[in-house]
């Protein structure tokens, strides 16, 4: 009898194996016939999976997507009963930092698409695509916070997403510590809310 072969596994294998080649030598160097040996597999089989090099690109965006929401919606289910604004999107926030290993990994992989969404339009949509999206899902949340009369909500919202963004890329690089960062977020969040 045949071995079954789950497909969206195996589909998920080439996706890791093009992230590790993607966060160390960038994605320039993903061909197929790269992640095929980085994947341990024939050309043949990722070519089954993804005929061109741009599919299996889209597919390893899609899934790291797919994984960064979960790791968010994670952090954020463990303090939504407490129906708290400032805890909900600290949550968030945070979910979004490299300060554990998975999230170095996906900050990581995230950068590596970063900058080659510069001279890929497909991706580069999509990757200016997630900000908003996700800023749409935390504003009714931060809606119903008391917050100073000065402050925009939206404003707000892109302004946290962006520190967050930022702070990923400094601890990536050393420039903060994941305490740091963790630190900036809750005085950024402390001016915003007060406390």
């Amino acid at each position: 009898m045949p071995k079954r072969v789950d497909h969206g596994q195996r589909r998920d294998e080439i996706a890791a194996a093009l992230w590790r080649v993607a966060t160390e030598e960038g994605l320039r160097a993903a061909t197929l016939r790269r992640i095929a040996a980085e994947a341990g597999i024939s050309m043949n089989l990722v070519q089954y999976y993804f005929p061109t090099k741009a599919e299996m690109v889209h597919y390893g965006l899609q899934r790291l997507v797919e994984l960064a929401a979960v790791r968010v919606q994670a952090a954020a289910a463990t303090v939504l009963p407490s129906a708290d604004p400032r805890a909900i999107l600290r949550a968030c926030l945070l979910g979004l930092l490299p300060i554990t290993q998975e999230g170095h990994r996906l900050s990581a992989v995230y950068t590596a698409y970063l900058s080659h969404a510069l001279a890929d339009p497909g991706i580069r949509e999509l990757m200016s695509r997630l900000p908003r999206d996700l800023a749409g899902q935390l504003v009714p949340a931060l809606r119903k916070a008391a917050l100073p009369e000065w402050a925009d909500v939206e404003h707000e919202i892109h302004a946290l997403l962006a520190t967050a963004a930022g702070l990923a890329s400094a601890v990536l690089l050393g420039t903060h510590s994941a305490d740091d960062a963790v630190t900036l977020i809750d005085y950024r969040l402390t001016a915003l809310f007060g406390g």
